[in-house]
């Protein structure tokens, strides 16, 4: 955490126990309710399509984390997070897709979600408060991104693209 930013606790913190988490990418058109939303990602490209990437512990990453308390809204968080992680402010801010958690139970009201939005820089207003930005093409962002669902991630970059560039 860089100094001088604001510390802002996460709404809904998960627990490090060792438990085994089962994560589903729900269907297009699903939106869960923002009470069990934990985190929210972005899929952030230019206008002339290079994709923002941030820097992470598994390479190239999107901007996202946890929902803070007093935020209402996913969009609320995806801005946020992407102008502290890339310095950028968001134009054409849109629902993508949810991926469900099973962390707390399987029940419907213990189920959790980690939001997709994508959108197009609207202003780069900063150097980010933490990391780095990046821009990149998705084949690159693809390359340098690593993760333990790659098809999940591929597959919402490519939709993400596909949503805003035709």
């Amino acid at each position: 955490m860089s100094a001088g930013r604001e510390v802002r606790p996460d709404r809904r913190r998960t627990p490090r126990d060792g438990r085994k988490t089962n994560f589903r990418l729900r269907e297009p058109g699903f939106v869960p309710p923002f009470d069990q939303v934990t985190s929210v990602s972005a899929v952030i490209f230019t206008a002339d399509g290079s994709m923002v990437a941030t820097d992470d512990k598994r390479g190239k990453d999107l901007p996202g984390g946890h929902v803070a308390e007093g935020e209402g809204s996913c969009e609320e968080t995806a801005c946020r997070e992407s102008l502290e992680e890339a310095g950028v402010t968001l134009s054409n801010l849109r629902f993508l897709r949810a991926i469900e958690s099973d962390f707390y139970g399987t029940e419907p009201d213990q189920l959790t979600y980690m939001v997709i939005m994508t959108a197009v820089v609207d202003e780069i207003v900063s150097e980010p408060i933490e990391g780095t930005r990046h821009l990149m093409t998705v084949a690159q962002f693809k390359q340098e991104h690593k993760s333990l669902r790659m098809a999940m991630v591929n597959e919402l970059i490519d939709e993400a693209h596909a949503s805003l560039f035709g």
